[in-house]
């Protein structure tokens, strides 16, 4: 994928170069995993993904998420609220038909997972 190599796919935002209805990024099935931590997606370009639901967490697209990720890039001793490793989904919808969002365990739920960002994260 096309983008700034120094950064990951996912925040370099090239994955939105990506039509929305490419099979690539078109899911034919989603199951979350609440006890395994796990978003399973089978999409329709015949790949499968296993994504850790904590390393979605730390690349949260939400612009709380955002902006806390550039403060600890230019303050590397802040304190974070939160540690996404210890953090658990306890509940997951489709937003749409282009995303999917969660609601974890700190009550945080305004991350909105687009398909096409996580094909990005599996792909990187």
């Amino acid at each position: 994928m096309p983008g700034d190599p120094s950064k990951p796919a996912s925040l370099d935002g090239s994955y939105r170069s990506i039509p929305p209805d490419d099979p690539s990024v078109t899911p034919r099935d989603l199951k979350v995993k609440i006890a395994d931590q796990k978003l399973l997606v089978d999409w329709a370009d015949g790949k499968k993904s296993e994504l850790d639901l904590a390393v979605l967490r730390r690349h949260c697209p939400c612009a709380t998420c955002r902006s806390d990720r550039d403060s600890q890039l230019n303050n590397p001793f802040k304190i974070l609220k939160s540690d996404p490793a210890r953090l658990r989904v306890i509940d997951a919808r489709l937003v749409g038909n282009y995303a999917i969002s969660f609601t974890w365990s700190d009550g945080h739920n305004t991350g909105i997972f687009e398909f096409r960002f996580l094909r990005a994260l599996e792909v990187r």
